[in-house]
């Protein structure tokens, strides 16, 4: 592990398979030409804080994730926020869990109004009728191809760094019993 100079992080559960199936639609509604590295669902952003020592860190990081089993999710449902289209994890239970574990030690800037819902942003900045159209477009693609699932078995540090999104550190998921 190494440590990490002051850039905007991002931790998250990249989504390579969502990419495959619904990456041109992402593309083509896409509202700015802003660089992603991505499908992903953002378990905390900006992180780690501030001041924080990098090194400690990771390690909590990589025992939070050392006693977190992989974990399955399906993405059958098309939700929206505002201007974006997003699909919805389902289960969201363990998505919640990790996010809840890593916001033990670093709470996340966000109100208690607005509690962490895991999602998987597909597009932003759009208008209403843009919306709609991808949003029915997802669910006539959902509805052909089937629903996607998938395995999440990995947390990965994301930085902004010179302009793009890079991994920083990569943590598998893997279940080390307790007892």
């Amino acid at each position: 592990m190494h440590s990490l100079p002051a850039a905007r992080n991002l931790l998250a559960l990249r989504l390579p398979e969502v990419d495959l199936l619904f990456g041109d639609l992402s593309n083509r509604y896409k509202a700015s030409s802003g660089h992603s590295f991505g499908a992903h669902i953002a378990i905390g952003s900006n992180w780690p804080p501030p001041g924080a020592g990098a090194e400690e860190n990771l390690q909590f990081l990589a025992s939070v994730c050392t006693f977190t089993a992989p974990f399955e999710i399906a993405l059958a449902r098309v939700g929206y926020f505002h201007s974006m289209v997003y699909l919805a994890p389902e289960p969201t239970g363990p998505i919640s869990r990790l996010e809840t574990r890593v916001s033990k030690l670093f709470p996340p800037d966000r109100s208690e109004a607005r509690p962490f819902a895991p999602q998987v942003s597909i597009a932003k900045g759009l208008l209403p009728h843009q919306a709609a159209a991808l949003g029915a477009t997802l669910e006539q693609r959902i509805k052909q191809r089937g629903v996607l699932t998938t395995v999440c078995s990995e947390l990965s540090l994301m930085a902004f760094e010179d302009g793009q999104w890079m991994t920083a550190e990569r943590f598998v998921l893997g279940y080390v019993s307790r007892h």
